[in-house]
This record gives structure tokens, C-alpha cells and sequence, in this order.
């Protein structure tokens, strides 16, 4: 009997609830980056797995029009996204970026880099 009273207790303290949330590990072309060439491709590896229909990556020039054609594709990892994206001029450009974790919690964020300065 006296095991019993142990247990609940070390039952408790051995479970923790797992928040999974899928932040931006590292991006290419990365945040301040500045090219001599503009990158035919964003691609952003996240912290954790990633439900790619639900996760999105956005880059628009200094104007705020669009410059990535909206074809994304995943990684076979599940962790990486990246979007390809039109010809770019000389100019600075914003990544923004949400992405839900395959536990479905979501996160955001954006970043700059630099093309031709």
C-alpha cells in the first residue's frame, strides 16, 4: 500500500504537457542578408515539423506587391518550406512567414533581406 501513495505522485511530476511550436530555425536567404544576385528561392526550416497546407510564405518588395509566385513546396523532413519567386530587381524585400506545427499550434513572423546594395 504504501507504493500507492509514491506513485500518484511521481506520476505527476513525470508528465508534462509537450508545447510544440514551429519558430523559424534558419532561412535562405537569411534575415539581413544582402545579395549580389537575387535568390530564385526562399526557403525557411522551422523548429519543429510543419502541416504545409497550413503554412505560408509571403515575400513582397519595398511597394508591398508580391514577388514569390505562391508555388511553395515542403521538405520530405516536413520541417522546411520554401517559395519560389520571380525575377527579382536591386530593392529590399520582406519575408513573412506563418506556419502551423503539425500539433496544429501557429506561429509567425517576417524578416528583410537585400538584393543588389
Amino acid at each position: 500500500m504504501r507504493w500507492t501513495h509514491l506513485l500518484l505522485p511521481a506520476m505527476l511530476l513525470s508528465t508534462s504537457p509537450a508545447f510544440a511550436h514551429a519558430f523559424l530555425k534558419s532561412a535562405r536567404p537569411g534575415a539581413g542578408a544582402v545579395l549580389q544576385t537575387a535568390p530564385a528561392t526562399v526557403a525557411i526550416t522551422f523548429t519543429e515539423a510543419i502541416e504545409p497546407d497550413f503554412t505560408h510564405i509571403v515575400v513582397t518588395n519595398a511597394a508591398g506587391m508580391r514577388v514569390d509566385t505562391g508555388r511553395q513546396t515542403p521538405s520530405e523532413g516536413g520541417d522546411r518550406l520554401s517559395v519560389a519567386l520571380k525575377k527579382l530587381p536591386a530593392g529590399t524585400y520582406t519575408v513573412t512567414w506563418h506556419a502551423t506545427s503539425t500539433d496544429t499550434h501557429k506561429t509567425q513572423g517576417s524578416y528583410r533581406f537585400t538584393v543588389g546594395h
